[in-house]
């Protein structure tokens, strides 16, 4: 992987939407990315208090469908935190997979940014590793200019992106309601609904 800038894109995907492929592909275009690795959390232990969070294997099946279904071969699936016992701590995937600070780019949601001062050695994380936020056009963004971490929004790269306003918390609520499905490419919609996900 020498000489190669890969992005390592983790998360829950409970399920994997448009605005995951969306964020993956504007993070590819704007910090130049040879390729980008999803990586679906094994135990999401920031989430996991929230919701009955969908097992592993299966939240891994419907990337590896969503994936497919997209059909970019830059786009990757990697089963490291689904294989790993206990909470999946992004720095240790990174180690894990052999990236150095100087080849890897973290990438996460907005959302996931405003947690890093909860997560395990949040200081270790950010002085070994590049981290992009992706956020939308227009976006309030004085909570992240406010992280109580010392330097941590100077630490990590903005990439504005136009990707679509949907939710995986959305999702879940329309199968759990019965309503029509929208953002998920439909083989995830099929793997949904045959394995009863989320009712």
């Amino acid at each position: 992987m020498v000489g190669t800038l890969v992005g390592l894109f983790g998360g829950t995907f409970d399920p994997i939407h448009e605005g995951h492929i969306a964020a993956a592909q504007a993070a590819m275009k704007a910090l130049e990315l040879d390729e980008v690795i999803f990586v679906p959390a094994g135990d999401p232990y920031l989430k996991s208090v929230n919701w009955d969070v969908t097992p592993a294997i299966q939240r891994q099946e419907m990337v590896r469908l969503a994936l497919l279904y997209e059909s970019v071969n830059v786009f990757k699936i990697s089963d490291v935190e689904v294989l790993r016992k206990g909470p999946s701590y992004t720095l240790d995937t990174a180690r894990e997979l052999g990236l150095s600070c100087g080849n890897v780019v973290v990438i996460l949601g907005m959302d996931a940014v405003l947690t890093i001062p909860r997560w395990h050695d949040p200081a270790a994380f950010l002085s070994e590793c590049r981290v992009a936020a992706i956020t939308r056009p227009g976006s309030d963004l004085s909570d992240f200019y406010s992280l109580p971490i010392d330097r941590a929004a100077g630490q990590i790269e903005l990439v504005i992106a136009d990707t679509p306003i949907i939710s995986s918390t959305e999702i879940r609520r329309c199968v759990f309601e019965g309503r029509a499905v929208e953002g998920v490419c439909p083989p995830v919609e099929e793997f949904i609904r045959s394995n009863g996900l989320y009712r």
